[in-house]
């Protein structure tokens, strides 16, 4: 008996990472699984491709993984990914741009947060009760903001939580939903620094994340097709019955079952009636092609100027700017001279001499993290018994992160296991 006649066929509708996630957990048990993803390259938001303006690959936008995000790692280690990671310390550089100050926050390599008792480790100025204060985000109302809760002022606030928040949620503290930073900290910070070590990619995104997923689906004999478009799910007495594609319609037999993996206005295009955050963040990525001093740490917090994150791998240092990215939507050559003024002198170079740049600008890269769109989100089970959803956009706990994707395509999987 094969596999689809025993137990059926899962169809993953879409190949970003909460796909991959859904789609690789099945095809680890031996279940049938085809793939549709209607763009040419998998991955989604995550993926690295060849830039032309700086010679080289680069990663469309920087993302922070962590070892305690266990659905990450999980994954890493089904698609045999772990050799094309590094692992390092947890110790965070922060350089104010607008005071000119320097520090570093050791998180240490204990499985409890130690390193808040050290004068030496935690964030200078700050003290232990200022710490012990925070753990009201653990307690958060649904209704509460990151600034509601912390009281927005202080020098923790502005050296560690603002920029914490804000590299999380891609929302500004004010209006960041506080119960989505919550379960980060109990997941990771609450466990010391063995939780919060940076996972960082060898070669890129996609070569950590997304190639080796596609290999493992293929040594799995899973069906997965880039550039399908889905564009209609029929359904009939609670349940779908086929899948409308460009010049094709795929009838589904009474075992097989649908998981879709694809962005919240495509899911509510293809679902009636389903509720989906409609509000969005955008972020911005500036590529510099650059001497990188070889002592620099691959991750460096920016508080107080427009670039928020530094991340440097190789001869390519990228910054991030989340919370003020709406601000910032004007020409790239501006930004890339505003950004390279401010990130020059913390890489050895000169103001003037500028590099070649590149600069990426995705309006809609994560939902709103507000109170208001996470009661938008939607759950894992729809109204038809063999249709379930997965995304980071949905309601899975957590922030819309890498972690988050790879979990909710893990409980969809398992959920069709399940049943």
């Amino acid at each position: 008996m094969s596999r689809d006649s025993a137990s059926g066929r899962v169809y993953v509708l879409g190949a970003g990472l909460a796909g991959l996630g859904a789609a690789t957990r099945l095809a680890e048990v031996g279940h049938a699984v085809t793939v549709l993803e209607a763009a040419r390259n998998a991955g989604g938001r995550c993926r690295t491709f060849f830039d032309t303006t700086l010679d080289t690959e680069i990663d469309n936008g920087n993302h922070l993984v962590l070892s305690g995000n266990t659905d990450a790692m999980h994954y890493l280690g089904r698609i045999d990914a772990m050799a094309r990671i590094d692992i390092r310390d947890a110790v965070y550089p922060f350089v104010d741009i607008s005071r000119g100050e320097s520090w570093r926050v050791d998180l240490g390599r204990s499985r409890l947060p130690w390193w808040i008792l050290s004068k030496r480790r935690r964030v200078p100025g700050t003290h232990i009760i200022d710490y012990l204060q925070s753990r009201a985000l653990l307690s958060a109302g649904a209704q509460a903001t990151v600034a509601d809760v912390l009281g927005g002022t202080g020098l923790l606030y502005e050296r560690f939580w603002k920029p914490f928040s804000v590299a999380v949620l891609n929302t500004a503290p004010e209006e960041a939903a506080a119960s989505l930073l919550a379960p980060v900290i109990r997941e990771t910070l609450a466990n010391g620094g063995m939780a919060c070590r940076p996972v960082l990619c060898r070669q890129g995104l996609g070569d950590a994340f997304v190639n080796p997923a596609l290999d493992y689906l293929a040594s799995k004999d899973a069906d997965v097709r880039l550039g399908a478009r889905v564009r209609g799910l029929v359904r009939n007495e609670g349940r779908v019955t086929h899948l409308e594609m460009d010049g094709e319609t795929i009838a589904l037999g009474d075992a097989d079952q649908v998981i879709s993996a694809v962005p919240p206005n495509v899911a509510a295009d293809l679902i009636d009636d389903l509720i989906v955050p409609d509000d969005f963040r955008p972020i911005v990525n500036a590529h510099f092609k650059t001497s990188v001093p070889t002592d620099m740490a691959p991750i460096t917090g920016l508080p107080g100027g427009l670039a928020e994150w530094l991340f440097v791998r190789g001869d390519i240092a990228s910054v991030t700017v989340s919370a003020a990215a709406e601000a910032s939507m004007s020409s790239a050559d501006d930004l890339i001279k505003q950004i390279w003024t401010e990130i020059a002198p913390l890489l050895g170079a000169s103001a003037d001499a500028l590099p070649a740049a590149r600069i990426i600008k995705e309006k809609r890269a994560t939902i709103a993290q507000t109170p208001a769109m996470v009661r938008r989100r939607a759950p894992m089970q729809t109204q038809f018994r063999n249709l379930r959803l997965c995304g980071d956009w949905t309601d899975t706990g957590l922030p819309a992160t890498i972690e988050g994707a790879l979990r909710s395509g893990h409980r969809a999987a398992d959920s069709v296991l399940k049943a």
